[in-house]
């Protein structure tokens, strides 16, 4: 199975958004987002460290899944993805060390080319803004997308753009100023084409005084495409840089 799976769930994990540069309402809107989320005044953490649980819809096939994943506020990750195709059991391993990436399936190395890596790349940079760690980077550019209902409720967009890397629409509640949902454009790594990637969180919950997504459901061009629990999750002090080696 040659299907990347690389960070289907664990990308909005890492919520909220902080920005640098904005004009008033953006500003208004991301201090209402760090409140929100729990963040204000608090030291960013090096990473998280999740166990999630979900279902994926490809090919015609409905598969359960089990997901261990850890990333890096350096833009580092690596998942563990554990379901059954047809009777067989598949085990894809996933790592990006910020430069380098590597993918397996069971035993089997899968060649990472330069389509693949950059995906990484880019999933990479979803991370970094999704945790806040492009805070001082004066390179971002936002603007204000417009109202739109999110869960049936309404949101407020922004649009976050930096050279080199493809924008991501990010909508906030307005009532409650959490992240209600992501957009941005993906490779989908069996057809190669791209598709408008939606993340909608449908569930919070509470970790060291912060607001982390539970649960997330992933749209592709508008189809179904995972559905995710966190299962466990915890904030991580320190991740050694060993933890993004080659996988053996």
């Amino acid at each position: 199975m040659k299907r990347m799976f690389a960070l289907a769930a664990v990308g909005l994990l890492f919520v909220p958004v902080q920005f640098s540069r904005a004009d008033d309402d953006v500003a208004t809107i991301v201090d209402k987002a760090i409140k929100a989320h729990g963040l204000e005044g608090k030291q960013k953490t090096a990473g998280i460290r999740g166990r999630n649980k979900g279902m994926v819809h490809i090919g015609g096939m409905d598969l359960e899944f089990t997901q261990e994943a850890t990333a890096a506020l350096k833009g580092k990750f690596k998942e563990l993805l554990e379901l059954e195709v047809m009777g067989q059991k598949v085990t894809i391993t996933t790592v990006f060390n910020g430069k380098e990436g590597w993918l397996k399936v069971n035993d089997m190395a899968i060649p990472v080319t330069e389509e693949i890596l950059s995906e990484l790349k880019e999933q990479a940079h979803a991370m970094q803004l999704s945790q806040g760690f492009m805070l001082k980077d004066k390179s971002l550019k936002l603007s204000l997308i417009g109202e739109t209902k999110v869960n049936e409720k309404p949101a407020i967009g922004v649009k976050v753009e930096k050279e080199g890397k493809k924008p991501i629409d990010f909508y906030f509640d307005k009532a409650t100023g959490l992240v209600a949902k992501t957009q941005r454009r993906v490779r989908d790594m069996q057809t190669g084409q791209e598709a408008n990637e939606e993340r909608i969180i449908t569930e919070y919950q509470d970790v060291d005084g912060r607001k982390i997504a539970k649960k997330v459901e992933v749209k592709r061009d508008g189809k179904p495409y995972v559905e995710v629990e966190v299962k466990e999750i915890k904030l991580l002090d320190q991740i050694d840089d060993s933890e993004f080696a080659e996988p053996k």
